[in-house]
C-alpha cells in the first residue's frame, strides 16, 4: 500500500524491519553450514552404520577444546567484521563530496562503465 502511495523509503517501520534483518545472511550461512554438515552423516542417520561405529576415538577434552577455539575465532572474525560495518555506517558523507556524472549511466555497484567516462577508450574486439 505504502507503495502505491509513494511512501514506501519514508516509512520508519521499513527502516527498522531492514536494521533488524541485518543479521539474516549470518544466520542463514550458518544454517546452511549445518545442514551440510549433518548431511555428511547419512550412513549413521539413515541407519546404515551404528552410531558407535561412526564416532571417532577422540577424547571429551579435544572436542572441547576444538569447539571452543571455533568459537572464538568465529566471534573475533565476525565481531571485528560487525564492528567495521557499523563505523561504515556511523560515518557521514563528505560534504564536498560529487555525486555521480549526470546523464552517464551508473551501475548499482556505483561503477560507471568505462566506454561512458569521458575520454576512456573503447574496448578492444574480444574484450
Amino acid at each position: 500500500v505504502q507503495r502505491f502511495r509513494r511512501r514506501l523509503y519514508a516509512s520508519p517501520l521499513l527502516w527498522r524491519a531492514a536494521v533488524l534483518m541485518g543479521p539474516a545472511g549470518f544466520m542463514a550461512l550458518l544454517s546452511g553450514w549445518t545442514v551440510t554438515e549433518v548431511g555428511r552423516q547419512p550412513f549413521t542417520a539413515y541407519g546404515l552404520l551404528r552410531t558407535a561405529e561412526s564416532a571417532s576415538p577422540i577424547a571429551t577434552p579435544g572436542v572441547a577444546a576444538s569447539l571452543a577455539a571455533f568459537v572464538v575465532v568465529y566471534f573475533i572474525v565476525f565481531g571485528a567484521g560487525f564492528l567495521y560495518l557499523l563505523r561504515l555506517m556511523a560515518r557521514r558523507p563528505v560534504a564536498g563530496e560529487a555525486g555521480p556524472p549526470s546523464g552517464v549511466p551508473v551501475r548499482s555497484a556505483g561503477i560507471t562503465p568505462m566506454p561512458a567516462v569521458a575520454g576512456a577508450p573503447a574496448p578492444a574486439a574480444g574484450d
